[in-house]
């Protein structure tokens, strides 16, 4: 019983990468000699692996932004004549500078698998529908869409996971004759972040 507690105590020292310098009862030379090299081993092995791990994180690019509509006021944007591209100006975080508020698009620059999301909150007048796009290089994705009717506010959103390739270009859409409204209470919202590259 001594002799196993002994081995037990010299084995965790060795796994610390200490050594007891002393010979102790029970325990012989050989089988001593027996145990180092494979636990040493190991723990290089370990060490080896979570080095790469933290340097494969380190190197992962880092890609995410979330944006909100108005900085400052309020009041309804639209109806336009033409879809037009919403310009998020309130920048909450914008990691990498892939969107543009000047612009309001985002531009991928890592190939990659991407989670987006969009949120609207349409007029409190009840005069325009509210129909807003999630476009991806001037394509559909996902929308959303409330029409006018008794109750004096809606509010809705949607998300979408894309493969991006360098160079494509996400922005949201509000189409033509309809409008949303917005105040510091960003209701109206476009965020995104790389899931992981490929």
């Amino acid at each position: 019983m001594r002799a196993a507690i002994v081995l037990v105590g010299l084995l965790a020292a060795l796994a610390l990468g200490k050594s007891s310098g002393e010979e102790n009862e029970g325990v012989t030379t050989e089988h001593h000699c027996s145990c180092q090299p494979s636990l040493s081993s190991e723990l290089c092995s370990l060490k080896a692996r979570v080095e790469r791990l933290e340097n494969d994180l380190k190197a992962l690019p880092k890609v995410a932004f979330s944006v909100a509509l108005r900085e400052s006021g309020s009041g309804n944007i639209g109806p336009f004549q033409t879809d037009t591209v919403i310009q998020y100006k309130k920048i909450f975080a914008n990691i990498g500078n892939y969107y543009n508020p000047s612009t309001g698009i985002f531009t991928a620059m890592v190939r990659g698998v991407y989670y987006l999301r969009f949120a609207a909150f349409n007029n409190l007048d009840m005069t325009a529908n509210t129909n807003v796009v999630l476009m991806k290089n001037g394509e559909r994705t996902v929308s959303i869409w409330d029409k006018s009717g008794q109750d004096a506010n809606d509010s809705a959103s949607n998300a979408v996971v894309l493969q991006l390739e360098v160079g494509d270009n996400v922005f949201v859409q509000l189409k033509a004759n309809t409008q949303v409204y917005d105040d510091l209470g960003y209701y109206n919202s476009f965020s995104g972040f790389l899931l992981f590259p490929v």
